[in-house]
């Protein structure tokens, strides 16, 4: 379980940007998602991860947790703290669009950090699909850090600060459609991972 976990956490089904997981990949690699972010997913993935943080103690998973449920607040609880359902793949009539990026639009946005983070995201000119790019983790971060000379704690927040300027960035596009419906079973998935979460993390 360990080992595709981390294929997921690390795949583009994941939204390294904004947080959440896509409803499922297309490819055996884990990189290539259907855009479509479900709340029953996200919800089961929180869970996941929290029983494996607790299992072994690995920082990622706690990053994960807290990339989740930030997006989960965000963008898909409603004022009354009920969870909407889902978000859709498309905007502006085609699949990826909200999700998906230029090179040239990162080099706009990241200067001179863009080698950097080209590099652990897997991004090219040409792109990963549809000559667009799709994030994906190349390696364990802690392996780039390590190879660059860097403490991963400093990666990490040059990450996080080059993640929130694409964020920015990213609010600027149109939105996919949001599914408002609250549905009582995927509610209860949700509060049940914010109680995993909770066990695990303590907060």
């Amino acid at each position: 379980i360990t080992i595709t976990l981390d294929n997921i956490a690390r795949g583009g089904i994941r939204d390294h940007i904004g947080g959440g997981f896509h409803r499922y990949a297309t490819d055996t690699r884990w990189r290539i998602p259907h855009f479509e972010k479900m709340l029953y997913d996200n919800a089961l993935l929180v869970s996941v991860m929290a029983e494996a943080y607790q299992l072994t103690g690995i920082e990622k998973y706690a990053r994960g947790i807290r990339e989740t449920l930030a997006f989960i607040e965000r963008e898909m609880t409603s004022p009354e703290w009920g969870f909407y359902s889902a978000l859709d793949a498309d905007s502006e009539g085609e699949e990826g669009r909200f999700y998906t990026w230029d090179l040239t639009e990162i080099e706009a946005a990241l200067g001179e950090n863009t080698p950097l983070f080209c590099e652990i995201y897997g991004v090219t000119a040409a792109g990963n699909w549809e000559n667009k790019n799709i994030f994906w983790v190349k390696e364990p971060l802690e392996k780039t850090a390590l190879q660059r000379g860097m403490e991963i704690n400093d990666m990490l927040r040059l990450l996080e600060s080059d993640r929130q300027k694409l964020l920015s960035e990213r609010e600027k596009r149109v939105r996919p459609q949001l599914d408002d419906k609250i549905l009582l079973g995927w509610n209860a998935l949700m509060n049940t991972a914010y109680s995993k979460a909770y066990a695990a993390l303590g907060n």
